[in-house]
This record gives C-alpha cells, structure tokens and sequence, in this order.
C-alpha cells in the first residue's frame, strides 16, 4: 500500500473517531473504510505511536480520549534529566515498543536545552521503531486506564509455561517494571484468588475494564510490598548468605543491592553479604552471574543446586564440542532420457 493510501485512511479513521463521542469497534471502521479488521488494528497503533492521538479502549470500542490530557509539566533542567533517564532506563529493560514513550520524549525533546535536544530527539526515533506488539499495547491501554481510575479488571490470563489462558478478576494496585525479565508487571489483589497476586502483562491474552470501582487499601505502598523482593516476588524472605572473593569485593560494596542486606568484611580483604529475599530463584540468576568469584553460605538448598549445576558444567565442558551436524542433502532429480515426458 503506498504511504498516500494509508495516510488518507488514517485521516478517514481519525474523522470517525472525531465523529463519534462513543467510538467505534475494530469491525465498524474496517466497514467504514472498506478494510480489513487487521489493518485497522494496525492504523490504530499507528495513530496512537506516530501521530500521538490517545485512545481510550473499552469492551472492543475505541474512542478519542477528550479527557486524557495531563495538566503541562513546568521543569527544571535537572528535572528533565531524570525523567529522562528513568524512561531510558525502563526501556533498555523492556523488548516490547511502547508508542507513548517514543511519544513522551519527543515531548521531553521540546524543553530540553539545544545542546542535548537532538539526543533526546534520536532516542525518542530509536524507540519509536521498535516492533510493537497490537495485542501488548492493547492490553496494556487497558490495564493503565484501570489502575489510574481504580477500576476492576477482568483477565484471560496464561500462566507460566500454560498453553490455555484463565479468566481472572482483579482489582490493579501497581504496575512494576523487572530488569530481570524484561517484563511489565501489574500487582493487584485477585478476587479469583483471594490474594494479592502478581501479573506478567505480556502473558495477558485479553483485558477488559469492568464498571466496578474499588479503594486501594489504607497503607498500600509497592516499595513496602516489594521490600522482600530481590526483583519481583515478594512474601516471607530467607536469609541468604554469600562470601565473595577479595578480588570483587570493592564491586559488591559499590552498590546497594537489596534493602535488606549487610556487609561483613573478612581478614582475606574478602567479604560476606548477607540478605532477606522471598524467591531462591531471583536471587540465584544475579549470583550466577559472578560465577566462581563468589560461594553460597546459605540456605543449604541454594549451595546444593548450584553445586549440581557446577558438577553439570564441568561435564559439558570436560567433553571436546559436539560437531555442528552436516546439512542433509537435497535428493536429485531423476534424470529422464530425452524425449521421456514423465507422463504414463
């Protein structure tokens, strides 16, 4: 389809979209435009990533947000700086394309000093041609305008390693983002499970605001909630120990790695950390990650599968590599005598 095509049909969806307070379901602008139902899903991301039109989506039917604009931002140059960074930050972290930070920085770009103002414009470009998933960007329209105005959500939710997906009803608290997983999280209390539960959106199949309100209860903090957490889980935290290596131990002091944690120093110039987490697993990928410059102390579950894992590696990489397998060969032709058609 040439760019004028599309651009005149955008116009026409963008039209009916300003024609129509109550908006339009994805199968009447595809009657309306003499389209398919897919392209519309696709003109619909593009306006909302290129052109910068908000939409709001409820039961299917998409409308104009009227009353979605945000009151102006008045910054300061070092204000600017940090939105910039933390929106730079979450999407090194993220695979999925998000139009609204493309759109968000473009905005940034504009009061930013001239010196910087070209960077911030290229990052706002690089993001803006991410690959962006229809039904992710969907889903998590939804679920933001949810949360922002404390309405019940109702899920098709798949759960890790499911292939069928389960309707959930939940009232959404906080959305969290995970350096881990490069994932966006919503945390929420689930009605389905009588407990506060946490929700990977990109394992969302389908989001539907409901009519029903509730109140975030009193006290309700994410920071407090996610005190346990090494990244995303939370509950009743175990006590990890690990000594690491002299050679390191200026690294692990560096940084703050978990709220809970303590340093004791060694006489080797070596050091103990000592931390509360609620998942082995969590915590087990970022010690990994120092491979044989650090050693588990406790709990004993956590030395005993990595010492598995250890045995499992030495194996693999005492053995010399496997040969890449040959590429099958194509069968010949049969060759027929001149003048054989192949026809009985």
């Amino acid at each position: 389809m040439t760019p004028h095509r599309r651009s005149v049909r955008l116009m026409q969806i963008k039209d009916l979209l300003k024609s129509r307070r109550a908006g339009f379901t994805v199968i009447e602008l595809a009657r309306q435009t003499d389209m398919h139902p897919r392209s519309i899903q696709r003109d619909l991301v593009v306006l909302q990533s290129e052109d910068g039109i908000v939409l709001t989506e409820d039961k299917g039917r998409y409308a104009l947000s009227r009353p979605e604009r945000l009151s102006p931002l008045d910054l300061s140059l070092q204000e600017a700086r940090a939105v910039l960074i933390a929106t730079r930050l979450f999407l090194r972290h993220s695979d999925e394309g998000d139009p609204y930070a493309a759109i968000a920085l473009k905005k940034l770009a504009e009061i930013m000093p001239e010196g910087v103002r070209d960077q911030v414009r290229a990052a706002a470009e690089s993001i803006s041609q991410r690959k962006i998933d229809p039904v992710f960007s969907r889903n998590l329209g939804t679920i933001t305008e949810a949360w922002a105005r404390h309405r019940v959500l109702r899920l098709a939710y798949r759960s890790a390693g499911k292939q069928r997906s389960k309707e959930v009803i939940v009232e959404p608290y906080f959305l969290e983002p995970s350096a881990a997983g490069f994932a966006t999280y919503l945390i929420g209390f689930s009605r389905t499970h009588d407990q506060i539960r946490t929700f990977k959106i990109e394992r969302v199949v389908t989001a539907e605001k409901l009519p029903e309100t509730f109140e975030l209860p009193d006290g309700a903090d994410i920071d407090s909630l996610l005190s346990s957490a090494w990244g995303i889980i939370f509950g009743e935290g175990c006590i990890v120990k690990l000594r690491f290596a002299p050679d390191v131990t200026w690294r692990v002091k560096e940084s703050r790695w978990h709220p809970s944690q303590e340093i004791e120093d060694l006489a080797d110039g070596g050091c103990i950390l000592t931390v509360s987490v609620a998942s082995l697993m969590e915590v087990g990928r970022w010690v990994r990650s120092w491979g044989d410059r650090v050693e588990v102390l406790a709990p004993p579950e956590l030395r005993e599968e990595l010492r598995h894992e250890a045995l499992r590696l030495a194996r693999t990489y005492a053995a010399r590599p496997a040969r890449p397998a040959r590429p099958a060969r194509k069968p010949q032709a049969a060759v027929r005598p001149e003048g054989d058609s192949g026809v009985a």
